[in-house]
């Protein structure tokens, strides 16, 4: 139908065009009311009070000379970059970082990420009896608490336990020969849950024509998992994997429990580090440096994680 015109009026759009202009405010436009202030205070002191302000007083404590027990303990003072060049020197820090890496890919993106998406594709195809029970499985292991888990993989890794049986080395202490695997094990075995449920949902969302477009050309399994699986989880692999390695991040509780940093220095993470500095040596302000840098590396994988969120959302 034309527009009409009435006289001394602007003629108005047709509505049906579909390069018409919209009438009216627009409703997906940014807006911000000075009103709702009051509404946003209680909320933004809980942000300050709980949040800002500790991270705060962390920063400043790694500049200080603080210590838990000692003249310094009530009546510290800053010290400028004494920490930061004491940092730089420690070799210790300098595996912790290297170790961290290690724990946090190989955990994280290799061994979470691998395992949970060969789980949620075998699922997939399995039939409702046994799908449901490997999710069942999955799901416990990831809602059991960290001091189970860690008390449960060192009794498989120490003589006489599951592990040791599996591999046929009933006397062997697995957790002291081999104790950067079994952590990192451990930190999967407690994140693949998680992990599932979201690779999952996502092939849940994979066209069916597509598939069997595919199959009607020959393609075979191995071939369309390839080129049509993958490239239609990237988006959720890549999330999927910032979500695990920010996660590994902060699972300070299986390691310490399981190892405690060793044996040695063998297991010492960042965290567990910067926990050992504080509270073993009673140098807060050398354990407050080291959590401050991985607080940090953990703002770096959150910034990530919501970029690509907000990207594939």
């Amino acid at each position: 139908m034309s527009n009409r015109t009435v006289a001394g009026a602007p003629a108005q759009p047709d509505s049906a065009s579909p390069n018409a202009e919209p009438v009216g405010p627009r409703h997906d436009r940014q807006r911000f009311s000075k009103a709702s202030l009051p509404l946003l205070g209680p909320a933004a002191v809980l942000l300050i009070v709980l949040f800002l302000a500790p991270i705060a007083y962390s920063l400043y404590l790694g500049f200080t000379n603080l210590k838990l027990t000692g003249p310094t303990a009530r009546h510290h003072s800053f010290t400028g970059m004494e920490n930061i060049h004491r940092l730089l020197s420690d070799g210790v820090f300098h595996q912790s970082i290297w170790l961290t890496a290690v724990f946090v890919i190989g955990s994280g993106v290799v061994l979470t990420t691998g395992f949970a998406l060969a789980v949620a594709v075998a699922m997939q195809r399995a039939p409702a009896a046994v799908s449901g029970t490997v999710g069942i499985i999955v799901m416990i292991a990831y809602m059991i608490p960290p001091v189970t888990i860690a008390i449960l993989w060192v009794a498989a890794g120490t003589p006489g336990g599951a592990i040791t049986m599996l591999v046929g080395q009933t006397d062997s202490d697995l957790l002291h020969t081999y104790p950067m695997l079994l952590v990192s094990a451990a930190n999967a075995w407690s994140l693949t849950g998680l992990a599932m449920l979201q690779f999952s949902a996502a092939l849940r969302n994979i066209p069916e024509d597509i598939v069997e477009a595919a199959q009607l050309e020959n393609a075979g399994a191995i071939q369309r998992f390839v080129r049509i699986t993958l490239p239609l989880l990237k988006p959720t692999i890549v999330t999927t994997v910032l979500l695990v390695s920010l996660m590994s991040l902060a699972n300070f509780a299986i390691v310490f429990l399981m190892t405690g940093g060793g044996p040695g220095t063998s297991t010492m993470i960042l965290p567990v580090y910067s926990y050992q500095q504080g509270f073993f040596f009673n140098d807060l302000a050398y354990g407050a440096l080291i959590g401050n840098i991985t607080v940090v590396i953990t703002t770096i994988f959150s910034a990530l994680f919501v970029r690509f969120s907000r990207r594939n959302g």
